[in-house]
């Protein structure tokens, strides 16, 4: 499929603010659950715009612990700061079969020196991913198990629904409890009773890889979530 073809079926769900990003792919690659499309310290190939399923940003330590740091939907921009470094800080892998969109690095390696309307969208996003990860931060320092994820499902609920993947009443999410509770710095154990308890208080329901908010003011509050954040111009 042609760039412009790609660019025009993903209009659907992708949003206004990533169609200069769409306009600037030139092919599609597929990778399989639980594939790298970057490992840390490697310098970057090309751009990656994840166009379906979900990936991962993640640090890992020399004994091989590995702490996911970002959690990456449709839409997204995976690599930017990749990019604009020259190297990879974080590793990125698909936690579900994905297809990301390719960009020659030259296209958003110098914002600044791009058209307008990208120059906009590619700072935009960083400013994002700011925005994100240091909500993140908020969440692992101060917020409880119970509101870390109940802040995890909100957000992901507002980013789904931008890009036409979330409805009122919730969104596809196959992620499993292990990868929840290294999203959330929690063990695996805790993150079961968590989200029982969510559960017990008809928070939400999780049912076939489904996240149903089944009283999201509720939810809003219990996890003292604010969308302001995920508001960049």
């Amino acid at each position: 499929m042609s760039a412009s073809g790609m660019a025009g079926s993903l209009v659907r769900f992708a949003g206004q603010a990533a169609h200069p990003v769409l306009r600037i792919v030139v092919r599609e690659r597929a990778l399989c659950r639980y594939q790298n499309l970057i490992e840390q310290g490697e310098a970057p190939q090309m751009a990656h715009v994840l166009l379906s399923g979900y990936t991962c940003r993640h640090r890992t330590l020399r004994n091989g612990q590995r702490q996911m740091i970002a959690l990456l939907v449709p839409g997204d921009m995976c690599d930017l700061e990749t990019v604009l470094r020259g190297w990879a800080d974080c590793g990125i892998t698909t936690l579900t079969p994905c297809i990301f969109g390719e960009i020659p690095l030259e296209r958003v390696a110098d914002p600044l020196r791009q058209e307008p309307e990208l120059a906009r969208t590619l700072l935009n996003r960083l400013l994002l991913d700011k925005a994100i990860d240091s909500e993140r931060v908020l969440s692992l320092g101060q917020r409880s198990a119970l509101q870390r994820l109940a802040h995890l499902f909100c957000e992901l609920r507002e980013r789904l629904h931008a890009v036409g993947l979330a409805d009122e009443e919730g969104y596809s999410l196959p992620l499993t409890q292990i990868e929840l509770a290294e999203l959330t710095g929690m063990s695996n154990v805790h993150v079961n009773r968590t989200l029982q308890a969510l559960r017990s208080q008809n928070l939400i329901g999780w049912h076939r890889e489904r996240v149903s908010l089944l009283d999201r003011p509720a939810l809003e509050h219990l996890a003292e979530f604010d969308p302001t954040y995920l508001r960049v111009p």
